[in-house]
């Protein structure tokens, strides 16, 4: 039990990882900048990689049932939000171009990973290679969130204290949230 209780926030940021790489999303940036504020450096790099390998196997789980009926994993994923034809298409292209690049530069367009998950299987991607760069694609992002967050939480809580930062973590992703939502189109 002790165990598990020393390993749940590394848990969690394996099960959001496969979560958000398939339909949910929430990103997991959320608790990884938690994780980061309240355990560290360490802990959130940690967990980050985690969190990673959790979204290379909800790509791979979003690849695999894209390969076996493409049409049901597309539509599933444009039912999730702010997810568009035009997003889809507009990765469809750089995939098409080189895959590997388009995955990896994904997070840059704020195209969901599961974008190009289903999009893997039909522009020559294998599924070892595809989960391998499922890893690279989000890794980065997760690390500068999460050590981010560390780093930022050590420097304010000199002036703010341990609770108030918290506070201000929860207003901030609220704040994303509701702007992302917000601008979200219908």
């Amino acid at each position: 039990m002790n165990t598990l209780r020393k390993h749940a926030l590394d848990v969690a940021a394996f099960i959001w990882g496969v979560a958000e790489a398939t339909l949910f999303f929430f990103v997991p940036d959320v608790l990884l900048s938690y994780i980061g504020l309240k355990r560290g450096a360490k802990a959130a790099a940690r967990a980050s990689f985690i969190a990673a390998v959790g979204a290379s196997c909800g790509g791979a789980i979003m690849y695999l049932w894209s390969a076996h009926d493409p049409a049901a994993a597309r539509a599933a994923v444009l039912a999730v939000p702010a997810i568009s034809e035009a997003m889809v298409a507009s990765a469809r292209q750089g995939m098409s171009e080189n895959w590997f690049l388009g995955t990896f530069l994904g997070p840059l367009t704020s195209t969901p990973f599961k974008v190009f998950a289903i999009l893997a299987p039909h522009v020559g991607a294998s599924a070892p290679a595809f989960a391998l760069a499922g890893v690279a694609a989000r890794l980065p992002r997760f690390l500068i969130v999460s050590i981010g967050a560390s780093l930022i939480g050590r420097a304010l809580s000199r002036w703010l204290g341990e609770r108030p930062l918290l506070w201000l973590l929860i207003g901030a992703w609220l704040l994303f949230y509701a702007v992302f939502f917000a601008l979200m189109p219908n």
